[in-house]
């Protein structure tokens, strides 16, 4: 059965896609260790850093975008150089570059206001993602995918770029969909017999340490990453879609969504609380919620994308309907 799992997922990941993961590997690992010292100090939200959360989101959601269009052709391939050690060198320094960009993060959380500091911090997040991406896809492959996928990945660009405003225009609904999370998490703790005290809007206190449900633990990012990626499936499989189910599914699935959504944030405080109380704070602002996303995402179109499709013998029915219907 696994050696089956196994070829399954060879066939379904070419090399393309599996240096694609490596590097959505290594952006997440980074925005990771970056996220909670950026987003948990207001020092650095006043010089830009904040942006790069939705802009992060917004790449990732290109990629993503750029593999369904790349799979949904399937007759463009492109061979790829061989894995060199060069690549690696990349890698570690992106590592190398990253690690010089938190020493400049912790000067700036520090109280410094240089300008040129502040500059380099901006350039080295930028370079070691750069760099990342270089060390993963290797730099003479970047022609040939150009040339192969360059409708591709302008198309892809253009979708990342109307997610970035589709994210903000979102954004709007964040409060009242915190307020439900919270209340709901209150409610849950109170079952486990762990007593919190609400403070409005958004906060918990509890009498080690307090939690405030803001955009990150909202779900609001993560509903929109999924209403954005269910719109692309559906205008790409749209002749072959089962139109009444894949609308049908859409509210169930977001609403599945935002239920684990809440259990992971429950799940968070509780391991704060009994565990150590750095997971509250520092996972509750980094991408974990991304994780939990792209888990959920993957099981469910697992599982409900075979669901979704026509059967031939269900578009053949469905055709002889609709032409006796024409012909009465």
């Amino acid at each position: 059965m696994f050696k089956d799992i196994k070829t399954a997922i060879g066939k379904a990941i070419t090399p393309l896609m599996w240096r694609v993961i490596a590097f959505l590997g290594i952006f997440i690992l980074f925005s990771g260790v970056a996220g909670p010292k950026i987003v948990g100090d207001p020092t650095l939200l006043r010089d830009h850093f904040l942006a790069y959360g939705s802009l992060g989101k917004a790449l990732i959601f290109g990629i993503v975008a750029f593999i369904l269009l790349v799979r949904h052709q399937k007759n463009k391939t492109v061979r790829l150089q061989a894995w060199q050690p060069l690549q690696l060198g990349w890698i570690v320094l992106s590592c190398v570059v990253f690690g010089g960009t938190l020493l400049a993060i912790d000067k700036l959380l520090g109280g410094s206001r240089d300008t040129l500091l502040i500059a380099a911090t901006h350039t080295g997040l930028i370079t070691s993602v750069v760099l990342a991406g270089l060390g993963c896809i290797g730099l003479a492959n970047i022609k040939p995918l150009w040339r192969q996928f360059k409708q591709n990945i302008i198309t892809s660009v253009g979708i990342a770029a109307l997610f970035y405003l589709f994210l903000y225009a979102v954004y709007a609904l964040w409060q009242p969909l915190a307020g439900v999370v919270m209340w709901s998490v209150h409610g849950l703790l109170s079952l486990s017999g762990l007593q919190a005290t609400v403070l409005p809007p958004n906060t918990l206190l509890f009498d080690k340490f307090g939690i405030t449900i803001a955009e990150y633990c909202s779900g609001i990012e993560s509903i929109a990453l999924f209403t954005g990626l269910y719109v692309i499936v559906g205008l790409l499989d749209w002749p072959t879609l089962h139109k009444k189910r894949y609308f049908l599914i859409f509210p169930l699935a977001l609403l599945a969504l935002g239920v684990l959504n809440i259990l992971r944030v429950y799940g968070l405080i509780m391991a704060g609380y009994y565990i150590n109380q750095d997971i509250a704070f520092s996972l509750f602002h980094t991408y974990a919620g991304l994780v939990f996303f792209i888990l959920y995402s993957a099981i469910f179109w697992s599982i409900a994308y075979k669901f979704m499709i026509q059967k031939k013998d269900d578009s053949r029915t469905h055709d002889a309907a609709k032409k006796q219907s024409n012909t009465a």
